[in-house]
């Protein structure tokens, strides 16, 4: 993603204080907003039956009965305390010495990080739409073992945060099988990566511990691996062909493993809706089937029960609702597969500039990014100065910000994009040429 308006707000992703906010739909990955006893309905309680009169004579003996018990177990009360009390102090001792000697919480308790056996050939492809349209029921029973739990646990053994993932596929030799999910389920913050344990579970509650092939954050996508086959692999479908007012079913974990596999429906709002997050911004699929934390890394799947999208954030605010956003199918499978063959780990690529969105000089139906300036590690270094304007991308003229944005989105480090670059000369006329320019990691 490209940096522009940096010294405006020093956010590289232009980010609007006046826009809702989005948050991932990962158990604890963002705090929810503030709940408003206003907004809730308030309690109804029945009337209490009346109350009978009591005969007060056997009020008067249920009284007594009731302390001679209580003394009763007082009594025993006390002899019990004493006749433990010095083995109690005794065993404490050597108890205590045991522990210190003995135990070490941190080691024994320890979770071990799966390592990637390699041997990782597997090519995910998107189908065409075949058959007749399915039922929910028969979409959401045919997800059972294909949607998963993903569970990440400190190495101390300690529950870090849930998730969801799916089951894309085993490699040739059928020793192990590919999870697909969401980056900010395993690298949100790249530096503890390392940190962690990922285990996945499946509809038995079995859990499994998984490794880490790669992620790009750009993207948002992430590959496991675990050495277990039997899943069922999950059915990929064209994420393009996808249009608006169509039927989809969200499948995945939202609250974690204690809401494994739950099922909501919705309808498709948008195909092309560009969401800015903390991580990424890039072009999504938005809907209204329902998605929480937990969710993150489960399966939108339309009428065929084609994977067509993969759940990742959602609008959060009491004013909104019904705003789900999903990663397109196109773009989490090619980013997939580019993982399993390279083992990519990114936060994504970037031109190395800084820019703004301004009118077209050249043509009122476009627009154009001012370069505000270059990085000296960019490619485009010496290739275009300050103020120079960009007018294409690989040919296709500017629209707005995400043009560019999109291109580069689908991008990883070392692609070779080509700019479209006019130049003010001395005579104050523009020249324009057109320059490749290699992307660097961001």
């Amino acid at each position: 993603m490209e940096q522009y308006n940096y010294q405006q707000n020093n956010n590289p992703y232009n980010y609007n204080p006046q826009q809702p906010p989005y948050y991932y739909a990962q158990g604890n990955a963002q705090a929810q907003p503030p709940h408003n006893p206003q907004a809730q309905p308030q309690p109804y309680y029945p009337p209490q039956p009346p109350v009978k009169k009591k005969n007060r004579g056997f009020g008067v003996f249920g009284i007594i009965l009731a302390v001679f018990l209580v003394i009763g177990i007082v009594a025993n009360t006390v002899l019990l305390v004493k006749n433990n009390s010095a083995d109690s102090d005794s065993s404490s001792s050597s108890s205590s010495q045991s522990s210190d000697k003995d135990f070490d919480s941190l080691k024994d308790n320890a979770l071990k990080a799966g390592v990637d056996s390699g041997n990782n050939d597997l090519v995910v492809k998107i189908q065409s739409q075949k058959g007749k349209k399915l039922s929910t029921s028969t979409i959401a029973d045919n997800c059972k073992n294909c949607v998963i739990g993903i569970t990440t646990y400190s190495k101390n053994g300690m529950l870090h945060d849930e998730a969801s993932g799916i089951v894309i596929g085993t490699n040739s030799k059928k020793t192990k099988s590919y999870i697909l999910t969401c980056a900010h389920v395993v690298a949100e913050d790249t530096d503890k990566a390392d940190e962690y344990v990922y285990r996945i579970m499946d509809a038995s509650s079995a859990e499994y511990t998984a490794a880490v092939i790669g992620y790009d954050k750009s993207c948002d996508i992430a590959v496991l691996s675990v050495e277990k086959v039997g899943f069922k692999t999950a059915v990929f479908g064209d994420s393009s062909k996808v249009k608006s007012g169509e039927t989809v079913i969200a499948v995945g974990n939202p609250g974690g493993s204690e809401f494994y596999g739950s099922v909501t429906q919705g309808i498709v709002s948008a195909t092309d809706r560009m969401v800015t997050t903390s991580m990424s911004s890039m072009a999504c699929i938005q809907h209204d089937a329902a998605i929480n934390p937990g969710s993150s890394g489960g399966a939108l799947l339309n009428e065929y029960g084609q994977v067509i999208g993969i759940n990742y954030s959602k609008m959060a605010e009491t004013s909104y609702e019904g705003m789900s956003f999903s990663v397109p199918s196109l773009t989490a499978v090619k980013k997939a597969n580019q993982i399993i063959k390279t083992s990519l780990k990114t936060s994504g690529a970037k031109i190395g500039i800084e820019y703004y969105v301004a009118a077209s000089y050249f043509d009122d139906n476009y627009k154009q990014l001012v370069i505000n300036s270059i990085d000296q590690k960019s490619d485009l270094y010496g290739k275009a100065k300050e103020g120079d304007f960009i007018i294409a991308c690989d040919g296709e003229k500017i629209k707005d910000k995400y043009t560019i944005i999109k291109k580069i989105g689908a991008l990883s480090a070392g692609d070779v994009i080509k700019l479209t670059i006019a130049h003010k000369n001395a005579k104050g006329d523009y020249d324009t040429k057109e320059v490749s320019v290699k992307l660097i990691e961001k």
